[in-house]
């Protein structure tokens, strides 16, 4: 048997698996690519959309489903939509309630294989630039059945979305608020979330929870650390996070996923 056979291992993007220039580093890749020919199965698990992933899908050895857009959407190891959560139909209310309350918020609408903008900020803007994504502007009113979307986010300065993130705690029953950055607030449907796309990646590919490892330095990947056997955090983590820690490594300038990887060689037997 493979030494790493019928292990499972979930990593977050960034800040963890690329360093502080949005790279895989060549000793993550080379250790990645050892776990996966030694048997062990491969995920993503990032707050990006599938666009915003493509080119590090070339590198690396997927070789499992894995989530996107904060857990609501999981792909095959095919790259093709596998399961997406959807939204609750109070998601089109929520909008105009939000967009009306603050009038320089942008808001995005996440849909498995395209974005929608309802409303451009500056930070939407650069959000799309940067990362080279395609859109189509629409109207509000004119937004599809929010069964069909995995995610909205609603972008503006740092000030704006913390007084938008404590506007939308009554609505913690219906919505999962969370932030990857200072001037997001990205929204899925309560219950969704990394722990729980990870969850459903495990028993898609037959791994029992003590075989699952998963690691993260945001608030957005608690969930799925917590779901894990062990949860990894590196040590760029703010130190109000840090704690959930089972084990930290090196931060994510120092080849952290190349140090899971080697605990769990010296740990974790076949």
């Amino acid at each position: 048997m493979n030494k790493f056979e019928g292990i499972l291992l979930a990593c977050d993007m960034d800040g963890t698996l690329l360093n502080s220039d949005r790279c895989i580093s060549p000793a993550n890749l080379q250790a990645l690519d050892y776990f996966a020919k030694e048997g062990g199965l491969f995920s993503l698990a990032t707050g990006r959309a599938f666009a915003a992933v493509t080119d590090y899908l070339q590198q690396l050895p997927t070789n499992a489903p894995y989530s996107l857009l904060n857990g609501s959407l999981v792909m095959d190891a095919q790259h093709h939509p596998l399961h997406c959560a959807g939204m609750p139909m109070q998601s089109n209310t929520l909008i105009d309630a939000v967009l009306a309350r603050f009038p320089q918020v942008g808001c995005e609408v996440f849909l498995p294989e395209h974005i929608l903008v309802c409303r451009m900020s500056p930070e939407t803007e650069h959000h799309m630039c940067v990362l080279h994504l395609d859109y189509t502007r629409v109207l509000a009113s004119d937004l599809p059945d929010p069964s069909g979307w995995c995610q909205i986010n609603f972008t503006g300065t740092a000030d704006e979305i913390a007084q938008l993130r404590t506007y939308l705690t009554p609505y913690s029953s219906v919505f999962n608020a969370v932030a990857t950055m200072p001037t997001f607030c990205e929204v899925t449907r309560a219950g969704v979330g990394k722990g729980a796309a990870l969850r459903q990646i495990a028993a898609d590919c037959g791994v029992p929870r003590e075989r699952v490892f998963a690691v993260g330095d945001g608030d957005n990947d608690l969930s799925m650390l917590e779901y894990a056997a062990v949860g990894f955090m590196p040590a760029n983590t703010s130190p109000e996070l840090l704690y959930h820690a089972d084990v930290c490594v090196g931060d994510h300038d120092h080849d952290a996923i190349a140090q899971v990887i080697d605990y769990l060689e010296k740990t974790i037997s076949a």
